[in-house]
């Protein structure tokens, strides 16, 4: 009987504490899921754009590894392989357990996903295990050439030629007046071009809130933006604008065209109340003559007073329904007036929005005029100190230097003319060099 008894079946206690103890662990797994999600996302020292990002000697990742163990419910980390790690000059990781693991040319999600094929043939698991990878400490960049302080930098994402230059002391070798004055001159021709890149697009935004407000179909930029179009940045503010100008019209259309069609829906409930009041108005005037003849008869006892009480009710219930139609002929009324009253706040609304913004526009373009007269100030105050900074910087409408940037680029290295703000990127080499007529000496 004993033996038996393991052939009964479960109770429904049991049936209940095993369903509870799965639902535990399937809320269980998908928290795991949602902190390795969080892991992988909002992980900090994670630049936009990181998922691109391509790693190479003398990175530093930090490294976390899970695995999902349903049967514990847990989720177990391998301590071992948490931590962090440096790329070495071969371009290799070496990791506990798992070994040599190539990574040079690799991204953070080709890093992760190699670590958890790894891990799981090194160790037999069923299911490959997560890891977390992140940048903790990118490769340094270099800077040579004609600056103050060549050597090896420690880089920030974002970081741009103008300011890998600055960190290096800026361009040029010698008195540190003239190096400061020609710092100033770098950001002050630095911050003409972004307040006329600004300029241009606060004119483009005026143009769009000026078809606003004039009900254009379509934006008329002014001559001294199309003028620019050839400029791919200024074309591209133009279509979107346009773009911007569409959305909103087609919004504010579909909106009006929906409070059009609740008024021309309300007007003709209320042509139809008002012909149901009309045919209400003649049937209670034929009840009302109908109950004065019923009253004079029975006043001559031609008829019965059951008759005078059932025309009284006929009439009251034709002028009870008059009533109820004159009520929802002025809830109908109200309904239209409220109508044309949303179509206007809805029109004022847009056109003041609209003006709020050119308002706006005027203001920060007066600010932005302001701004670039300040930079341009500067310059010629730098001009009248020391011509020799501009001079240097400057000749014949063309810049003194070229700064170039040793980049490898699909495992070949490449050298790239680059600009002020083009941005500089782990291990690049940033050479600033004098151009090629001003490599001789003068006295040659």
């Amino acid at each position: 009987m004993q033996q038996l008894s393991f052939l009964q079946c479960p109770s429904a206690t049991d049936v209940r504490a095993s369903a509870a103890s799965a639902s535990r662990l399937r809320y269980l797994a998908k928290l795991f899921l949602v902190m390795m999600a969080w892991f992988a996302v909002f992980s900090p020292g994670i630049p936009a754009g990181a998922a691109d990002y391509t790693l190479g000697p003398q990175d530093v990742l930090k490294i976390r590894v899970f695995e999902w163990r349903p049967n514990a419910g847990v989720a177990f980390e391998w301590v071992p392989l948490t931590g962090e790690f440096a790329v070495s000059a071969a371009g290799t990781l070496s990791l506990p357990i798992i070994g040599t693991v190539s990574v040079a040319g690799k991204t953070l999600d080709d890093v992760s996903g190699l670590i958890g094929e790894q891990l799981q043939k090194q160790v037999g698991l069923q299911k490959r295990p997560n890891a977390s990878v992140e940048v903790s400490v990118y490769r340094p960049f270099f800077v040579t050439g004609l600056v103050s302080k060549p050597g090896k930098y420690g880089y920030v994402p974002g970081l741009t030629v103008i300011q890998a230059i600055s960190m290096a002391g800026g361009l040029g070798q010698g008195d540190p007046e003239m190096l400061a004055l020609q710092r100033d001159a770098l950001v002050s021709h630095g911050d003409l071009g972004q307040l006329e890149f600004e300029h241009y697009g606060l004119l483009a935004r005026q143009a769009r809130v000026e078809a606003l407000l004039a009900g254009a179909t379509t934006i008329s930029f002014p001559q001294d933006l199309t003028s620019q179009a050839s400029r791919p940045a200024l074309a591209r503010v133009m279509q979107d604008e346009q773009a911007l100008f569409e959305t909103r019209l087609h919004l504010m259309n579909t909106e009006l065209d929906r409070l059009g069609q609740a008024k021309i829906l309300a007007t003709n409930q209320l042509e139809t109340l008002r012909l149901k009041e009309s045919s209400l108005a003649r049937q209670t005037e034929m009840a009302a003559k109908d109950l004065n003849a019923v009253n004079k008869m029975v006043s001559q006892g031609l008829t019965v007073s059951s008759r005078q009480l059932g025309a009284n009710q006929s009439l009251a219930d034709l002028e009870s329904r008059s009533l109820d139609v004159s009520l929802a002929i002025l809830k109908t009324q109200q309904d239209l007036a409220k109508l044309d009253q949303e179509m206007g706040d809805f029109r004022q609304k847009y056109r003041g929005d609209a003006l709020t913004e050119a308002v706006d526009l005027r203001d920060r373009l007066a600010a932005n005029s302001e701004k670039a007269k300040t930079a341009r100030a500067l310059l010629a105050n730098i001009e009248l100190r020391a011509p020799a900074a501009l001079a240097a910087l400057e000749a014949d409408g063309e810049p003194a230097f070229v700064i170039k940037v040793n980049r490898t680029i699909k495992g070949a290295m490449q050298t790239l003319v680059v600009t002020d703000n083009d941005e500089v990127g782990p291990g690049d080499v940033v050479r600033v060099e004098r151009r090629a007529r001003d490599i001789r000496p003068k006295n040659f």
